[in-house]
């Protein structure tokens, strides 16, 4: 059984980072709409990887443009959807699609992320 020991190579260790998730707010007659105010909904220990050309290709064939990976292991203990941000030292990586579980065993997770500096 995998006991949780991986080889990482220097500048690959476990980050901390802060998931925030956009807050939604219910108008008089019901509809829900999006502030511009994010509340946190937690923290996770990943490592964070730039993706690689040809997949940065794909997902912009698919009109989504990624820059990084965040590689977790196992899976989070709470839901991160698409539009959430991964926040860490004032960089901001805004999840694109659902997660990417690795085979389906949950041992890795992968979100695909866009790094974006020019909102806060």
């Amino acid at each position: 059984m995998f006991t949780g020991n991986v080889m990482l190579l220097p500048g690959q260790e476990l980050r901390e980072f802060t998931v925030l998730s956009p807050e939604t707010r219910s108008t008089d007659n019901g509809r829900e709409g999006l502030t511009n105010q994010f509340i946190e909904v937690g923290r996770v220990r990943a490592i964070l990887a730039q993706a690689k050309p040809e997949e940065v290709q794909r997902w912009r064939q698919l009109e989504h443009p990624i820059t990084h990976k965040i590689i977790m292991q196992r899976k989070p203990p709470f839901d991160i959807k698409p539009g959430d941000i991964f926040e860490r030292a004032g960089r901001r990586f805004y999840h694109q699609m659902t997660p990417y579980n690795v085979g389906d065993i949950g041992q890795w997770t992968i979100f695909y992320c866009d790094e974006r500096s020019d909102v806060k």
